[in-house]
């Protein structure tokens, strides 16, 4: 599995986790509250959490080609909410101590 983590500041970090979660969940499998999420994409899964004023992603896949697609999904998801006042998704690799035990 390759991760890759992403954040993006915005002012109601659940209410855009909320609004992301309910239109994934019209195509894909979704769970999710009010402070965290999963959305699980047919080539990866993303898991989002909301903390204050962040929103974080973590996004994994079975290939650097598959996590791009889903890294995509979210990007342009984020774009599309927030163009009132937009914002983009920083990316920055998952660190070691960040990976699951072998």
């Amino acid at each position: 599995m390759i991760r890759q983590q992403g954040h993006v500041l915005v002012e109601d970090a659940s209410r855009h986790l909320q609004r992301l979660c309910y239109h994934f969940s019209r195509k894909i499998t979704v769970h999710y509250d009010s402070q965290q999420g999963q959305a699980r994409f047919p080539w990866g899964l993303c898991i989002l959490q909301a903390q204050n004023n962040v929103l974080r992603f973590d996004c994994s896949a079975d290939s650097s080609e598959l996590l791009a697609r889903v890294r995509f999904a979210i990007d342009s998801h984020v774009e599309l909410f927030s163009r009132k006042n937009p914002v983009h998704v920083q990316w920055q690799a998952a660190s070691l101590e960040d990976l699951p035990p072998t």
